[in-house]
């Protein structure tokens, strides 16, 4: 699983994908790299996040709470120390947008909303949770429960469901109800913010998109209700486009 960050080409007179990948470098503490041109923060082979202008729109870049300017999705991140973690956000050029109860919401140097939440179990920051807004939570978990064919909810309600994807190496996914746009990739009036990547095998011997694999991946997002975009960009039923 990648999950690709949307980021302006220059972000205070540098480059943004740079300025966001040192960000999550030090908020995250992961690996650094670089792949033809794109930065990657990787915490395992089976997860990382990238950072590239797909996604970003200029139009309707995140301004959250505004609903007009939607995050769409966003990471949870666990913290050993919340008080430590929020401090290395703001002094990597994060600011802090919401103080709650049982988390902090900041927003990163391009206004992509992240939530910090106190784990004591934590030894080190993980993302923790990969967090999709939409209209109807129950709907679209039902979408990723035969997508990825993962059945358990760690969380059920109107408002929040949370899916355990059952691997301590990628976060879980959760749907929080939201009244905001949705997502129409590549409308940049819509714009998706971040997107997701799968892999469901690696072949070398073939581009992964055209694994049996893979194939088999398509076919059963469409019966669940995913549109076919473009190429292999789809979309699911709340509009959010991802990517074999």
């Amino acid at each position: 699983m990648t999950v690709y960050v949307g980021c302006p080409e220059l972000l205070g007179g540098e480059d943004g994908g740079t300025v966001l990948a040192n960000f999550y470098l030090e908020v995250l503490g992961w690996q650094l790299y670089d792949a033809y041109g794109t930065f990657f923060l990787s915490r395992s082979p089976k997860f990382r996040i990238g950072f590239d202008g797909d996604g970003w729109s200029d139009q309707r870049p995140p301004r959250w709470p505004d609903p007009e300017y939607p995050q769409q999705i966003h990471f949870d991140i666990a913290v050993p120390d919340l008080d430590a973690a929020g401090t290395r956000v703001t002094s990597a050029g994060g600011a802090l947008l919401q103080d709650n109860a049982d988390h902090r919401v900041y927003a990163d140097p391009a206004g992509h909303p992240l939530c910090l939440y106190p784990d004591p179990a934590a030894t080190e920051p993980t993302v923790a949770r990969l967090v999709y807004d939409c209209f109807s939570p129950r709907s679209l978990a039902k979408f990723y429960e035969g997508f990825v064919g993962v059945p358990e909810r760690l969380e059920d309600s109107p408002e929040r469901v949370v899916i355990d994807l059952d691997d301590d190496e990628l976060p879980n996914l959760a749907f929080q109800h939201a009244q905001c746009l949705a997502p129409r990739w590549p409308d940049p009036a819509y714009p998706a913010q971040l997107h997701v990547d799968y892999r469901f095998t690696v072949d070398h011997e073939v581009p992964h998109f055209q694994t049996p694999a893979a194939k088999a991946a398509m076919a059963r997002a469409e019966e669940l209700g995913a549109i076919h975009l473009q190429n292999v960009v789809y979309a699911d039923p709340a509009g959010h486009p991802f990517c074999f």
